[in-house]
């Protein structure tokens, strides 16, 4: 699976589950792991679709805290790998990027993979919340079509491509998160 296949807020999911994993001495990263990290910010596209969803997502989130720390812990440092049903849901992430015809897996395919491929424990959580593929796809595809019209409507460029693809220099300038280029003459 080669990482430039993702998008950046699909990776910062992969390298966020990793640094979970990590901090809780876990030997693997789970789907528990990615869950958890997908619903930290409440701006991502996972906690947005729950929420119109009517998922109470904090509590599910706490559900999902909850079985992290079930997970047996390893003090050695003897490296730290993909769980099986990680490595599944990411070969089902790329199917879904590849049926859905985007061009790069994203956070929503992840999701998705999740949804097929979670261990029983988590299935049961996602059941009790309500959280099925098919309630998932209806709200990934609310989305889409809303965002589809709004673009039909404007001849502005669409700039959540932009910002899902890019980084905004003047903001980061602005913020002086920039390192100075210096020319020598």
């Amino acid at each position: 699976m080669d990482i430039s296949n993702f998008t950046d807020s699909a990776r910062d999911i992969l390298t966020g589950s990793s640094t979970l994993a990590i901090q809780n001495q876990n030997q693997e990263i789970t789907s528990y792991h990615l869950v958890y990290i997908m619903l930290e910010k409440k701006d991502n596209i996972i906690y947005q679709l729950l929420t119109k969803m009517d998922v109470e997502v904090e509590k599910f989130k706490e559900f999902i805290s909850e079985e992290l720390n079930k997970i047996p812990q390893n003090s050695q440092n003897g490296g730290i790998r993909f769980s099986r049903d990680v490595e599944q849901v990411l070969d089902d992430a790329e199917k879904a990027s590849q049926t859905m015809k985007d061009g790069y897996i994203a956070t929503e395919h992840l999701f998705l993979g999740v949804l097929d491929y979670a261990p029983e424990n988590l299935k049961k959580i996602m059941k009790y919340f309500q959280i099925t593929k098919h309630k998932f796809l209806m709200a990934l595809k609310d989305v889409n079509s809303n965002k589809a019209n709004l673009d039909s409507d404007d001849d502005e460029p669409d700039l959540d491509i932009l910002s899902k693809f890019g980084k905004n220099l003047t903001e980061l300038a602005k913020e002086n998160k920039l390192e100075p280029v210096i020319r020598k003459r």
